[in-house]
């Protein structure tokens, strides 16, 4: 009952995301108190990050609006030119996979109103046989 659902009207149909600056627009106008975000969305993979992203996170700062971020895919992104580190490739932040989350862009986590719904079992899940 406390709960008032209020659908973003995205006024550029021809964008997937919409920026963060009719984010701000629509935030702004209605007065929201929290905003659901699947980062990236599935089934699409569309995705806010970098500059964007920081954007979103410092509008729900400005604006006191809860950033409800389901990160569930957060590491299921893969670049196209990346080699795996066992083939030879980089093992560092500059080759795959890499990793999109608004965490990084959260000043105080007990500040900050960003909440972050991540799968520990989805993202560091390592089937196969353990060896000791």
């Amino acid at each position: 009952m406390r709960i008032s659902p209020s659908p973003l009207l995205h006024r550029d149909c021809e964008e997937a995301l919409m920026s963060a600056e009719e984010f701000n627009f629509e935030a702004t106008g209605r007065g929201l108190g929290a905003m659901l975000l699947s980062n990236p969305a599935n089934p699409t993979g569309q995705s806010l990050e970098g500059e964007e992203l920081k954007k979103y996170v410092e509008i729900a700062r400005k604006q006191s609006i809860a950033l409800l971020m389901d990160e569930f895919y957060s590491h299921y992104y893969y670049d196209g030119d990346a080699v795996d580190p066992q083939d030879g490739g980089a093992d560092d932040d500059s080759n795959w996979p890499k990793t999109v989350s608004s965490a990084l862009y959260v000043d105080d986590v007990n500040e900050d109103p960003v909440i972050i719904v991540n799968g520990l079992t989805k993202n560091w899940r390592c089937p196969g046989k353990l060896q000791i």
